[in-house]
């Protein structure tokens, strides 16, 4: 009589194969959101905030390496949202499903922040925070700069918000004459001129407080008010209008 039943002293407990990873990664994103929705967006860093946005998207891709990969890539999560889709489809293993929930994921952060602003947008007002905020949704994260208008009516409640051009990671050509004209389509009384410094440093620059001097001269010539020029970046903003440079 044999001493083990034919097989089993084949395949020691120490071999049985473990979990396949895909089972242990579905394990691994149903703990992690449950963990977000019991403890809240502090509970998790930027990483797995990534990972949760790109859960479901693809069930056979690691999302955890993926939203790794992403931060390697752009250095923040808000940079990640920020980012272009062409420069997205340039991550391996980014689907178009994920690439379309991370875009939606910042159209929702900025609509967000938008909810936020005062009916008046003044400069002078407690609340205008608010409107840098805002500001700093817009534009904030991008890799390169981008100059936003915020265009006001007569009460200075927010009509529109643009982006008039894009430019390198240094310099956004700016042309007073379009911004007039799209100020008089849209029958604003006053506007408000947004940038971003991709380096880090809202500091305006000479080139910044010329340009900003001649869209308030051209604005001038159609009644309608330059109220600020804010430049922002992920951390700071600096207002030309509590510098006197308006």
């Amino acid at each position: 009589m044999p001493d083990s039943v034919t097989g089993f002293d084949e395949m020691p407990l120490y071999d049985v194969p473990s979990a396949p990873a895909s089972i242990r990664e579905a394990a691994s994103r149903r703990r992690l959101r449950a963990r977000f929705l019991r403890a809240g967006r502090d509970a998790v860093d930027d990483r797995e905030l990534l990972e949760l946005l790109l859960s479901g998207r693809n069930a056979a891709v690691d999302t955890g390496e993926l939203a790794a990969g992403l931060l390697e890539t752009f250095g923040t999560a808000p940079r990640v949202l920020a980012a272009r889709p062409d420069r997205l489809r340039g991550v391996p293993g980014l689907s178009e499903d994920a690439i379309a929930a991370l875009k939606a994921a910042e159209a929702l952060g900025i609509r967000m922040a938008r909810a936020e602003v005062p009916e008046a947008v003044r400069p002078s007002l407690g609340s205008y925070d608010k409107v840098i905020e805002y500001c700093r949704a817009l534009a904030g994260h991008r890799e390169v700069e981008h100059f936003h208008v915020l265009y006001l009516n007569r009460k200075n409640a927010l009509l529109a918000d643009e982006c008039h051009q894009k430019g390198s990671v240094c310099h956004t050509p700016v042309y007073p004459r379009e911004i007039c004209v799209r100020a008089l389509e849209l029958q604003a009384s006053a506007i408000v001129a947004v940038h971003d410094h991709p380096s880090g440093d809202p500091e305006p620059s000479r080139a910044d407080i010329d340009m900003t001097t001649r869209l308030r001269d051209a604005l001038k010539t159609i009644e309608v008010t330059l109220l600020d020029h804010l430049i922002v970046t992920p951390t700071a903003a600096v207002s030309f209008q509590s510098r006197g440079l308006l």
